[in-house]
């Protein structure tokens, strides 16, 4: 008697579950060893150093050069989401739609980085620097 294996279609098993496809991307990290050194260390501060860094390279180098490195971000950012949640993280809370590479570069690199540098800034009041100027030089 022969027996036929049946096909799994791993697509249709995950389509339509953000958290079906964060913990697989964990799994396969987790089983698949890193062509390059990498780092797996997915707190907030850690993953904010890895998005300047990819973004800073962003500025010489074409996306599609850096797509692993696009990649790796997005599953450590979902690990971080998953464990932290996505305001700690710096990822929307409204799960990335699209498999397109720039769309994940926008979604996991470029927008936090940009929201961490507009978010911070200090307000600036000049109607009272008169009052300050004068107090100091006394």
């Amino acid at each position: 008697m022969r027996t036929t294996r049946s096909k799994i279609n791993v697509g249709s098993a995950l389509a339509g579950n953000p958290f079906k496809i964060s913990a697989a991307a964990v799994l396969l990290i987790a089983l698949v060893p890193m062509a390059r050194a990498q780092s797996v260390n997915f707190e907030p501060a850690a993953l904010a150093k890895q998005r300047t860094e990819i973004c800073l390279k962003a500025t010489h180098t074409p996306i599609a050069d850096l797509e692993n490195e696009v990649n790796h971000l997005a599953v450590l950012s979902e690990t971080c989401r998953a464990e932290y949640g996505a305001k700690a993280c710096g990822v929307p809370d409204k799960p990335l739609e699209s498999n397109d590479l720039k769309d994940r570069y926008a979604y996991y690199v470029r927008k936090p980085v940009e929201k961490h540098f507009t978010v911070g800034q200090a307000k600036i009041d000049k109607h009272n620097w008169e009052a300050t100027k004068a107090a100091a030089s006394r």
